[in-house]
């Protein structure tokens, strides 16, 4: 019974989410913090990326900062590599290093954002980089180097020595051989 109603409560605060009344909204942004699962962020970021509200986006930009339930990556990541939240890259990128989950296993989407995205995704993806504690595996972590040189030859904005600084962080990775 506990059970049911916690869903039926997670699906009314995922409704309010995208409700147009703002207090409303504010209401469900505080259950979520204090009621949330996994199956909130997608709405989560649903809202960050259309709602003009900037009280809001900081809201929910806390909130995914705070998270600490490891099962929360993966949403994160898909999230990551949809095109549809393109201009909220940089605020999922470092949602990583801000709430200390581990996103390691993930390293070549995390990375390919970098190749991808603006300046502001790379220095997030530096900054994510820059707190791994992880092994990797060669090859993974190879490849990866392979993606960036080639990305370093074609770019010729400031990005390019970004990308230059994320290869050299990505050399002091540790390795499993």
């Amino acid at each position: 019974m506990a059970e049911k109603k916690l869903g039926n409560r997670l699906k009314n605060i995922i409704a309010d989410l995208s409700s147009a009344d703002e207090k409303k909204v504010f209401t469900a942004l505080k259950q979520v913090r204090k009621h949330g699962k996994k199956e909130a962020i997608i709405p989560l970021i649903d809202l960050l990326c259309t709602t003009k509200n900037e009280d809001i986006k900081n809201d929910i930009s806390a909130i995914l900062f705070d998270l600490k339930d490891q099962s929360a990556v993966d949403e994160i990541i898909a999230a990551l590599d949809n095109q549809k939240y393109d201009d909220e890259k940089a605020t999922l990128v470092s949602i990583f290093w801000q709430s200390s989950l581990d996103s390691s296993e993930h390293i070549t989407s995390i990375v390919r954002q970098a190749i991808k995205g603006n300046y502001i995704v790379g220095i997030e993806v530096l900054s994510v980089i820059d707190n791994y504690d992880a092994t990797f595996q060669e090859t993974e972590i190879e490849d990866l180097k392979f993606d960036l040189d080639e990305a370093i030859e074609t770019e010729v904005t400031e990005k390019r020595d970004l990308l230059i600084s994320i290869r050299a962080a990505m050399d002091e990775l540790n390795l499993e051989f």
